[in-house]
């Protein structure tokens, strides 16, 4: 909420974006927190872990919102100190009921949907696929302000500019044997839809992959797939 540091991409756009702020939450005495050359650079973390608010306090928070239209009829609602005290865009429905504050758990995670965002980030950014890598221009042009990486920001001569290849990023021939290790696959029956039908060997690709596709390629596929593929440094980290 208001304790959070996320801030906004100079070129990418992203409103919220949380990198570093992970550092305040290690110990005061931690080398990471005085690392200023592999995290943000030249900045030494200072700050410790914001507090864990009660569902009490959530409740009186969130009640400060003013009246809340639910359902089909909420549109997308502003309220007037948002991204100023606050960065919540909605306020949940459950909160109506009135045993919701004492609750343990007043939220719950879709493990799976987010497991396969997170594959399909990995997958795209190291196949380098077109279109759905993270590791475009507006993102080469944000990492010169914060990060140490000389060897990954453009190159400029004068009317073209070149985006250096990186090292978790596979060259092509090596992405061709991925895919067709992927097109020879067979599970045993029930583990796994067809992953084989899924790729597209023309354009480099997999098309219609399902949440629990990207469970079994998360969980047991991508050791097997990229082990022997990355330098050594890559695949430890």
């Amino acid at each position: 909420m208001e304790n959070n540091k996320a801030f906004t991409l100079t070129n990418g756009g992203k409103a919220f974006f949380y990198y570093y702020c992970h550092l305040r939450f290690l110990p005061l005495n931690h080398r990471y927190r005085k690392n200023i050359k592999n995290f943000f650079v030249g900045r030494v973390e200072k700050d410790v872990a914001p507090p864990r608010l009660s569902g009490e306090e959530l409740h009186d928070v969130v009640s400060e919102y003013g009246d809340i239209v639910f359902g089909l009829q909420s549109g997308k609602q502003k309220f007037p100190s948002f991204c100023l005290t606050y960065n919540w865009v909605k306020r949940s429905i459950f909160y109506e009921l009135p045993f919701w504050k004492t609750n343990l758990l007043r939220h719950n995670l879709d493990v799976m949907h987010i497991e396969k965002n997170v594959f399909e980030n990995i997958f795209n950014n190291v196949m380098d696929v077109k279109g759905k890598t993270k590791d475009n221009i507006k993102a080469r042009l944000d990492l010169a302000f914060f990060y140490n990486r000389r060897n990954m920001e453009l190159v400029w001569d004068g009317s073209w500019v070149a985006k250096p290849r990186v090292s978790f990023v596979l060259e092509k021939n090596t992405q061709l044997l991925v895919y067709k290790w992927l097109k020879s696959l067979r599970f045993l029956n029930r583990q796994a839809s067809n992953i084989s039908r899924l790729v597209n060997m023309e354009e480099c690709r997999l098309y219609g992959m399902k949440s629990d596709d990207c469970h079994v390629f998360m969980q047991t596929l991508i050791p097997l797939a990229f082990c022997d593929l990355f330098l050594k440094g890559i695949w430890d980290a």
